[in-house]
């Protein structure tokens, strides 16, 4: 509903003015509408800006950058003077950019097997895994952490679940490029933000809860309530995939569209006779009616078999050649930032994880010490503006399962890493000497490889492969991976 009068445009011809841009795109300035989004760093010629208010800003502070990268008109919920595009005065910038959605790109979704994952841990590897697999019967994209993949590119994403605009344009370039499916790391931030509304999925698949996220969701319960919308997003023939092993599967037994995997529950897909050796697992999968015996997959943890039972779920439920199943895996690909080696000339070994959560922290030091002929030297820190009740956890799981700990910065934000580390120390026991604090990262690496034995492993967690380091609000390019190549002692 168009505001009052007074802002300068009249009910009647702001509401032509929004007909005219959207229905009837060339009339205006002979500009054709080519798309929406509600974040200036997405804007591009042809666009309509609506911009939306943040914590900290207004979103009047970006109309100057709109305009400049090609925004033809913005629509707003204030009258803002002398703009040289269109104006358009709104009451509910919600409901206007739910309406302009589906006027310029219809509804994607409908034309997509589109797979959401989310969970603390594991959507990454889940959704990874499942494109890779989904590719081999039809063509197929992933949304996620590590970028945007399709027809064999890899676009960077701003965000693991991007904004609801992205979203809309990607599906709409996914079917111009006919692509079947399409799978999508969905953060309980993303939902948060609603960044998947009014978003449909074919598969929900739910990997696990644990401690995470806890300044913006304050509780575990907030938190998975947070996590349940996506589920209540389904098409009609939809299907909930879910970790019957987690604490949280209790909570999807009233609904009717589900089923369940696991490694030591009962369920409907079941892992069972698992043996784990160097470098690969075999486990038979256990079905209502069939078995899948002597699976090999070319990963040896734990965790990883909870990321590959939900891909082979869906791909037998999308109709995969069993035979071609099989051999696909046995050569999963290396999910980069995922228990990723890296390959420097030194007699010890050197992996780089993602672990950012007192739980993934866990478990990749586990499975590392499992790879470990020696001494496990781990470089980590915490994040900065996140949670900080999960901070001393991770402490006490580093000191805990590693040999010797460096305690480093990792994207502090507004923080000061100090800050950071000491409430990573603050249950350490005064007397413990098996750790080390070093604030530069870099600085922290190269010590653990001047420290290093024969047959130790060096482990860098936290950053994976992101591709920026983050301090007093700046974002700088930095690479965990290339600086451990780099480094020489």
């Amino acid at each position: 509903m168009v505001k009052k009068a007074y802002y300068g445009i009249t009910l009647i011809i702001a509401i032509g003015l929004c007909f005219a841009l959207v229905c009837f795109p060339v009339l205006k300035y002979n500009k054709e509408v080519k798309g929406v989004t509600t974040d200036s760093r997405f804007i591009k010629e042809g666009y309509i800006f609506l911009p939306k208010h943040g914590k900290n800003f207004l979103g009047n502070e970006f109309f100057v950058e709109a305009i400049t990268k090609g925004a033809i008109a913005i629509v707003y919920d204030e009258y803002i003077p002398n703009l040289v595009v269109p104006l358009i005065v709104v009451d509910d910038l919600d409901k206007e950019l739910k309406r302009l959605l589906n006027l310029i790109y219809q509804k994607p979704f409908e034309n997509l097997k589109l797979i959401g994952v989310t969970g603390t841990d594991g959507k990454t590897s889940v959704s990874t895994i499942s494109t890779y697999l989904l590719n081999h019967i039809s063509k197929a994209a992933n949304i996620g952490t590590n970028g945007i993949f399709y027809n064999n590119q890899i676009y960077d994403n701003l965000f693991t679940t991007p904004i609801l605009c992205e979203n809309y344009r990607l599906f709409t370039e996914f079917n111009k490029n006919n692509i079947k499916y399409a799978s999508m790391e969905v953060s309980s931030e993303g939902i948060a933000n609603h960044r998947i509304d009014n978003i449909l999925f074919d598969y929900a698949i739910f990997t696990n809860l644990s401690h995470e996220h806890l300044n913006t969701h304050k509780t575990m319960h907030n938190y998975f309530l947070t996590k349940l919308k996506l589920f209540k997003q389904l098409k009609k023939d939809g299907l909930m995939i879910i970790n019957k092993d987690d604490y949280y599967a209790r909570f999807f037994e009233d609904f009717d569209n589900v089923v369940y995997y696991s490694l030591f529950s009962p369920s409907d897909f079941q892992a069972i006779n698992i043996k784990y050796y160097n470098g690969y697992t075999t486990f038979d999968l256990k079905a209502k009616n069939y078995i899948l015996k002597d699976l090999k997959v070319n990963r040896s943890e734990e965790y990883n078999i909870y990321n590959i039972i939900p891909p082979i779920i869906i791909a037998l439920k999308e109709g995969i050649d069993i035979k071609l199943l099989y051999e696909l895996l046995v050569d999963l690909p290396i999910i980069p930032g995922r228990m990723e080696k890296v390959p420097v000339k030194y007699p010890f070994d050197v992996y780089i994880d993602f672990a950012h959560t007192p739980n993934s922290l866990k478990n990749v030091l586990i499975e590392i010490r499992k790879k470990a002929q020696n001494d496990v030297i781990l470089v980590f820190g915490a994040a900065g503006g996140k949670d900080k009740s999960k901070r001393p956890l991770m402490g006490e799981i580093a000191l805990k399962y590693a040999d010797f700990v460096i305690f480093t910065s990792e994207d502090p934000r507004l923080e000061k890493p100090t800050d950071i580390i000491n409430q990573m120390l603050s249950t350490t026991n005064s007397n413990q000497n098996n750790y080390k604090v070093i604030i530069d990262r870099t600085e922290a690496m190269i010590y653990a490889f001047k420290v290093a034995k024969k047959n130790d492993i060096i482990l860098v967690t936290g950053k994976g492969r992101e591709n920026y380091f983050e301090e007093n609000n700046v974002r700088i390019n930095y690479s965990d991976f290339d600086h451990l190549l780099d480094i020489r002692i």
